[in-house]
């Protein structure tokens, strides 16, 4: 495209700035709000990330909120990053355009980083140093700096802290027109916003690597970057930033005569701009309307457009004034309008000639401010000299006086320790002796404890083993006859034909036979988990698993008018092992309603929480008493509540419970009030299921 109106490079930087840098209102907000009822460290954190987000729209209140802070962190006396709000009102005294000043907090900042040892604030103190100098034209000195943040943040391994070193370097390679160099640092910063996840940085690096794409004339490249920051702006919502995307994009692809592609582009950024009444956007996405319709012959709305951006600037963008008066002249031109188009186009040289005297005293500010520079960094270096040859003058002196006063000292003590030494020669050798025998004395004691202790060791284990063997042999030969009795039972049963004092005695017949074989598999189950079998994990379906089990329990539930109601607010599978939650939920099941009252309800309810799935059995007893609660998952301990129907208890179910739910990663928590009753939850974290 001919003529001045689009430098789309350059537009392309505001856009990446923008999009990197854009004020958020919201949180602005947000921290304002939580300021007054925070103190301490938490105060200082806040105000350094209030003072931040002013920077760009409001430097003056990013000064305002960063002063508070260092006053504040210099209070506190915190450890690290009191350089930070040094560092941000810098920042804030560049955008203002105070250079000289951004220049004296910089270097304030480094100073404290230094004095801290805070790495990570010295490397971002680097590089704003750096960017600063790159504002102002050094690049020398700016790349020193960003090569010293580089490296620092490359050992700290931070990938933020270096995503923003590897977009600096990418504009000063770019500037030197280096694009490989400028190619490869933005697609570091590339990978790197990837990695971190941030779509507004993501954002920015796209942008960047597309602006890097269109100065090596690689279109196809910078169209996918363009297309990529277009579609995660849509995704976020960002109306501003998606504006301000297709405005760049249509840009580039004026420049790249790919016009009906542009015009499309144009007109959407257009009606957003004027739909979210973006002020900030509006000359530049008229004047990008105009130059659109100018391309596809549309003089008369081209014309429209182009004299609006003259009508809404004002006094100011003068620059994008000056490509609206070079393409009205074309326009008149065109239409054989010679007098108006030599007017206009007198107006489009004025306003071209007057950007160049603003440009030509910004590079007389940059020499200034480097002269300026260049002058304090010889004025600390003097400074630093003196005060080098003065403290090694002192500290001459001062070791002098040190190493008199250690040789006086030295001979004092030599005399006296020779003295001291020759007196108590003689006692030591004596008491020397005496400590030997002492000591060979002791040692003979302890050799013969440690063949004691040896001996007892052994006979204990001994005892162990055949304390386990015992157990399970007595528990087998148990079962069986116990298992006859309750066989024979269930024939007598079955037989019919029993009067009522009969069936009450064979009732309490299959009571004892079923307490007894259930102690009996109590003790078995807690031999067999001390071997330690690992748990057998699968996916099942966790509300069916508990339906089930529940209706083991309901007819033993309805013999004292209990109620099991299930309340199933979790459906996803569960990646656990079935054997240990069966047990886990029997014993829990059993308890509640073996200690509930008649007549109530027992409660199982599933939920997830805080990435957990959480199972809880409510019951209707008599809660716990205090002094219960430290024997809780201890074997063979009975507590203060007794059965209301005057079921056994043998002290194990809750040791098993704790023990499966522990072999399954989960935990085990009580919720209790005396007469209220009690709740268990176990909770097992939901990230298991991954392993599916």
């Amino acid at each position: 495209m001919k003529g001045p109106a689009i430098n789309y490079c350059f537009l392309l930087l505001m856009v990446c700035l923008t999009q990197a840098n854009a004020q958020n209102i919201t949180r602005i907000d947000s921290l304002r709000k939580n300021l007054p009822g925070v103190s301490g460290v938490e105060k200082f954190n806040l105000l350094n990330d209030l003072g931040f987000e002013y920077r760009l729209s409001y430097p003056d209140s990013t000064i305002y909120y960063c002063l508070q802070a260092y006053a504040l962190g210099q209070q506190l006396k915190v450890p690290k990053e009191l350089s930070k709000p040094l560092s941000f009102i810098g920042l804030a005294n560049a955008y203002k355009g105070d250079y000289k000043a951004s220049f004296d907090y910089h270097l304030k900042s480094v100073e404290v980083a230094q004095e801290q040892e805070d790495s990570t604030q010295l490397a971002f103190c680097y590089n704003n140093f750096g960017r600063l100098f790159f504002d102002q034209g050094d690049l020398t000195r700016a790349y020193d700096n960003l090569i010293k943040s580089m490296v620092i943040f490359e050992k700290l391994n931070d990938p933020v802290g270096l995503a923003y070193v590897y977009r600096s370097l990418t504009n000063i390679h770019k500037s030197q027109q280096d694009y490989a160099k400028a190619l490869e640092m933005a697609q570091k910063a590339y990978q790197l916003r990837k990695q971190i996840g941030d779509p507004r940085g993501l954002l920015s690096a796209l942008i960047e690597l597309g602006a890097v794409y269109s100065e090596m004339k690689s279109a196809l490249d910078a169209n996918r970057c363009f297309r990529q920051a277009d579609s995660i702006a849509v995704k976020i919502g960002d109306d501003i930033s998606l504006a301000e995307i297709r405005i760049g994009w249509s840009e580039f692809l004026v420049n790249n005569s790919e016009v009906s592609r542009a015009d499309t582009l144009a007109r959407q950024a257009f009606d957003m701009v004027n739909r979210t009444k973006n002020i900030r956007l509006l000359p530049r996405s008229t004047l990008l309307m105009g130059v659109v319709q100018f391309q596809l012959g549309e003089l008369s709305n081209s014309k429209k457009y182009l004299e609006n951006v003259i009508k809404i600037t004002g006094q100011s963008h003068l620059d994008l004034q000056r490509d609206a008066y070079f393409y009205l002249s074309k326009i008149h031109e065109k239409e054989g309008k010679q007098s108006e188009a030599t007017l206009l186009s007198n107006k489009y040289l004025i306003l071209k000639e007057s950007l160049q005297s603003v440009e030509l005293a910004r590079q007389i500010e940059k020499l200034q401010f480097q002269l300026e520079i260049e002058k304090k960094e010889r004025e600390n270096e003097t400074l630093k000299t003196n005060e080098s040859k003065n403290s090694a003058i002192i500290r001459q002196k001062q070791l002098e006086n040190i190493i008199l006063i250690v040789i006086i000292a030295f001979v004092s003590l030599l005399l006296l320790l020779q003295w001291r030494n020759s007196r108590k020669r003689r006692d030591a050798n004596v008491k020397l002796e005496a400590q030997n025998q002492k000591i060979e004395k002791q040692r003979k004691e302890i050799a013969e404890q440690n063949e004691k202790l040896e001996r007892r060791n052994h006979e204990l284990s001994e005892l162990n083993h055949e304390q386990d063997t015992l157990m399970n042999i007595v528990a087998h030969d148990l079962k069986s006859p116990l298992n006859r009795i309750k066989g024979l039972s269930d024939l007598l049963e079955m037989e019919g034909e029993l009067n009522v004092n009969q069936k009450k005695y064979l009732g309490l017949i299959k009571d004892s036979t079923r307490s007894g074989l259930d102690l009996i598999t109590d003790l078995l189950d807690v031999n067999a988990l001390e071997v330690n079998r690992e748990p057998e994990f699968s996916v099942f379906n966790l509300n069916s698993f508990l339906n089930e089990r529940a209706n083991i329990f309901r007819h033993y539930a309805s013999s004292k008018n209990i109620e099991i109601k299930l309340s199933q607010n979790f459906n996803e599978p569960v990646y656990l092992d079935q054997e240990y939650m069966g047990r886990i939920m029997d014993n829990l099941i059993s308890n509640a309603i073996k200690f509930s009252r008649s007549n109530s309800t027992v409660q199982v309810t599933t939920s997830s929480r805080d990435g957990n799935c959480v199972i809880s059995v409510k019951d209707d007893g008599p809660g716990f008493q205090p002094g219960d609660l430290k024997f809780l998952y201890q074997k063979f301990k009975k507590l203060s509540a007794r059965p209301t129907g005057g079921e056994s208890s043998n002290g194990l179910g809750l040791a098993i419970v704790k023990i499966l739910v522990d072999r399954l990663g989960g935990k085990i928590e009580l919720h209790t009030a005396i007469g209220k009753g009690s709740t268990f939850e176990i909770l097992f974290p939901l990230k298991s299921n991954a392993l599916v």
